[in-house]
């Protein structure tokens, strides 16, 4: 009767998992959607002038996380978001795509106010790079495609290819069939962050979401990454959320926040110019006026 009862004894141990599992997905399940498209929403299928920060302020609880914060990117403009951690400036990234919506204040494309547009348009137009990359448990090319029923083959090579990823893949057994694991846990850092700006690419958006894409990666990692991000961004309206100052002294705008507001904003000569915050931030990481 011994393996029996041991038999028993491992369901009932599994059980007791599996319902505090089913609890935690249940708490999720019964969330009341928060960000709904408004009944008269409004198309849009391009993006041609500009984006508006226009007094906006945001807030998780009772602190605000981004105060009055206004500016304007127009279209083809790189800026860059700069400050130290805590300042606001990934929550400012996550009002674009409308994974949250301003306390106060309104944020505009082309003039119009993103909640009276359908948000599938909104995130239609964005791609997003992020720091931690996403890769689902499947093939380099459905991870690639993702969201495309009927992946194109030649375009995710086009992508793989412009992200400096088609080399290692082509060194992988299967190439683009191949299985990245649960996370691409079969993937270094440095190829995860360029299957995920391949995915980018193979998307071709209007907007690009840039998170500290590189900033967990090692210099050799860094170097491939950074070369892939500035192929993606020729051509594209990017906002660039950096942590190593030295991938965005070219930016068109280069913003500061502190606290929640922006301090500082213009060229990085403008800036260095000033020595202000950002000139402070550059000096900390060995950038001079000359860069």
């Amino acid at each position: 009767m011994l393996r029996p009862i041991q038999g028993i004894s491992s369901a009932l141990a599994n059980l007791a998992k599996a319902r505090v599992s089913l609890d935690r997905i249940n708490e999720i399940l019964v969330q009341d959607e928060v960000i709904k498209n408004s009944p008269d929403a409004v198309t849009l299928s391009s993006f041609t002038d500009s984006i508006g920060f226009e007094n906006v302020s945001f807030s998780y609880k009772a602190d605000l996380v981004l105060k009055n914060v206004s500016f304007t990117i127009k279209k083809g403009q790189t800026i860059a978001i700069v400050g130290e951690s805590g300042s606001g400036k990934s929550t400012l990234l996550d009002l674009i795509p409308r994974f949250h919506d301003p306390s106060n204040g309104k944020i505009t494309i082309d003039g119009i106010d993103l909640r009276t547009i359908d948000i599938n348009d909104i995130r239609e137009l964005i791609g997003i790079v992020a720091q931690d990359s996403l890769l689902f448990n499947a093939t380099i090319l459905e991870n690639i495609a993702f969201g495309d029923e009927t992946p194109d083959i030649k375009r995710a090579i086009t992508a793989a290819k412009n992200a400096n990823a088609y080399d290692f893949i082509t060194h992988l057994d299967g190439e683009f069939e191949y299985n990245v694991g649960d996370r691409g846990n079969k993937l270094s850092g440095g190829q995860k962050q360029r299957i995920s700006i391949a995915r980018a690419m193979y998307k071709n958006p209007e907007i690009l979401l840039l998170d500290e894409a590189t900033s967990a990666l090692d210099t050799e990692s860094e170097r491939q990454v950074q070369l892939a991000l500035d192929a993606i961004m020729k051509g594209k309206t990017s906002i660039v959320v950096a942590h190593r100052l030295s991938t965005i002294i070219n930016a068109d705008i280069i913003i500061v926040f502190k606290k929640g507001e922006i301090v500082e904003s213009g060229s990085h000569h403008d800036l260095m110019s000033k020595k202000g915050e950002y000139a402070r931030f550059c000096q900390l990481q060995g950038i001079g006026l000359e860069n």
